[in-house]
């Protein structure tokens, strides 16, 4: 019996760090995606249309490599700054989603939601 309650700790011990490394993988991937926004978005304030080569690179590599990546989700660079920054967006996401599965339902709730009549929403939340 104590053996097989060493072996269960184990085994929830490499779980939980698999789920932790895995988490830290999609936070990274976050955070670079975050820098390239942000470098984008400075350079639509500058009133700049093209994306630089160095940061259609750097765009490109993280999307090729970034995990759950469907082959057509349709995530490829773009060479204008603002369809860059939506592709992008989409990015982040997927890795949220991946990050927080749940998330999909509560939007689908939400979704519901806003569908119904403002009184029907009332009523469902005894307002």
């Amino acid at each position: 019996m104590l053996q097989e309650a060493n072996r269960d700790i184990e085994r929830l011990t490499c779980e939980a760090l698999r789920r932790r490394m895995r988490q830290e993988q999609l936070d990274r991937f976050v955070r670079a995606i975050d820098a390239l926004l942000f470098e984008l978005e400075d350079l639509n304030l500058q009133g700049v249309d093209r994306v630089p080569a160095k940061l259609r690179e750097r765009a490109g590599q993280i999307l090729e490599s970034m995990p759950g990546r469907d082959p057509d989700d349709g995530f490829r660079v773009r060479y204008r700054v603002v369809p860059m920054m939506d592709v992008l967006f989409r990015a982040q996401e997927v890795l949220f989603r991946l990050r927080y599965p749940r998330r999909a339902a509560y939007e689908a709730e939400d979704e519901e939601l806003d569908q119904l009549p403002t009184a029907e929403v009332a009523a469902e939340f005894d307002c």
